[in-house]
């Protein structure tokens, strides 16, 4: 069943189409008015087909279809003014969608890697910058951190250390990775994914590495 919000909605909808469509059709015939009036006074080629469309305009439909278009411009201009289109409108902006917007890509390995090494590049400098100042703000020494790493579980210690590890591993060869794209080399569909995945294994297998040692 149709709800009058919907209808009120296709009216100014309809009303606003028709008043657009008026001052183009006005446009039109005002040049066409126009260029009568110069051919006329010029007594150039053409002037009885720019006479026959004025004389249309003048004393044809096109009258009528005008006086229509200004009697629908009227109740459009005042439904404009009116709180009711205003909410109208601002309900109709309400459901646009957002653009861009994560929901209409495809998840790719490409971009996967793209935002993980912006966020192991963040980590890192996060980490560093925040240990040095720490460091020259006269914060814990290297002797209490490691007591206070000591007593920590086992699986905690691996799993921050492999987290670590992974973020260094990770930013470096994906790092690599850029550089040899900056050479031109590696730069098609399979090229991409080749290289994607070769940094994926060896961030893995580095990141095993250094937990071992």
């Amino acid at each position: 069943m149709v709800s009058s919000r919907n209808i009120n909605e296709w009216k100014a909808f309809i009303d606003l189409r028709i008043s657009y469509v008026y001052h183009r059709w006005e446009e039109l015939c005002n040049n066409i008015e126009k260029r009568s009036k110069e051919a006329l006074d010029s007594k150039t080629p053409g002037s009885g087909y720019l006479r026959r469309t004025t004389l249309t305009r003048n004393g044809g439909v096109l009258p009528i279809l005008m006086r229509n278009a200004r009697q629908s411009t009227t109740s459009s201009k005042s439904q404009e003014t009116s709180p009711a289109h205003e909410e109208i409108l601002i309900s109709q902006r309400a459901k646009r969608p957002l653009s861009p917007h994560f929901t209409i890509y495809q998840p790719q390995l490409t971009w996967y890697m793209s935002f993980a090494h912006r966020v192991t590049g963040t980590g890192l400098a996060v980490g560093l910058y925040g240990v040095t100042t720490a460091y020259a703000l006269g914060g814990p020494d290297s002797d209490t951190l490691v007591a206070a790493v000591s007593t920590l579980p086992s699986a905690l210690k691996l799993a921050g250390k492999f987290g670590i590890s992974y973020f260094f591993s990770y930013h470096v060869f994906n790092g690599m990775r850029h550089l040899l794209w900056d050479t031109g080399a590696a730069l098609s569909v399979k090229g991409v994914y080749r290289t994607g995945h070769s940094v994926l294994a060896l961030s893995i297998l580095s990141s095993i590495a250094l937990c071992a040692v």
